[in-house]
């Protein structure tokens, strides 16, 4: 297993410390997507801000649940931009993602090398380059544009295009308050890799 994290900017919040509406955005979540909001990094440091938080978390559930793209293009578009940003708690958070959604583990070597690994179908290559583009350069060229859009109509392309253009922030916040891995996911990231944080 690899070694904890570096201590956070911003720990997460103390379950004895939570006021009413931090209990009310943690209760509001618990049982559902997130299951045990309470003991989840992101969440806890989330709820320091629960006005923010609940906004936020409503958008990225759709992002994870309710999105119009297929599960494994999204997956291969979400962890890309997660390796490309060097976030390796969003990486090792869909590492397991992944796992619980069926998707086989022998993505995860590939998705580190990129578009040239020859793993990935042709639409995938296109997926990677786009989000390789995005991540890059803040817009889709053409190529990539027509590629995906041979493919997708105009409701999964704008749901790409935020899936990407959230998980580039998401993973400043997250690099830059320092949420920590659980055992669970440094346990992941020690198998299967994951960028440095």
């Amino acid at each position: 297993m690899l070694k904890p994290d570096h201590p956070p900017r911003i720990p997460p919040r103390r379950t004895q410390d939570l006021t009413p509406e931090t209990q009310a955005f943690l209760a509001h979540w618990s049982g559902g997507f997130f299951k045990d909001a309470d003991k989840n990094p992101p969440l806890m440091t989330f709820a320091h801000h629960p006005q923010l938080a609940a906004l936020f978390s409503q958008f990225n559930i759709h992002l994870l649940t309710t999105s119009s793209l297929p599960v494994k293009q999204r997956q291969i578009a979400i962890m890309r931009t997660a390796w490309l940003c060097k976030s390796s708690y969003i990486w090792s958070s869909h590492l397991n993602t992944s796992q619980l959604l069926g998707l086989q583990p022998d993505m995860f070597r590939p998705l580190q090398i990129g578009a040239d690994d020859p793993y990935f179908a042709d639409f995938e290559r296109r997926i990677i380059r786009a989000t390789e583009e995005l991540v890059e350069n803040r817009q889709l060229s053409d190529t990539s544009w027509q590629g995906l859009a041979e493919e997708w109509n105009n409701q999964q392309m704008l749901d790409f295009l935020f899936t990407v253009g959230c998980y580039v922030m998401l993973a400043g916040v997250m690099r830059s308050v320092g949420i920590q891995r659980n055992p669970d996911l440094l346990a992941l990231a020690g198998e299967y890799g994951a960028p440095a944080p």
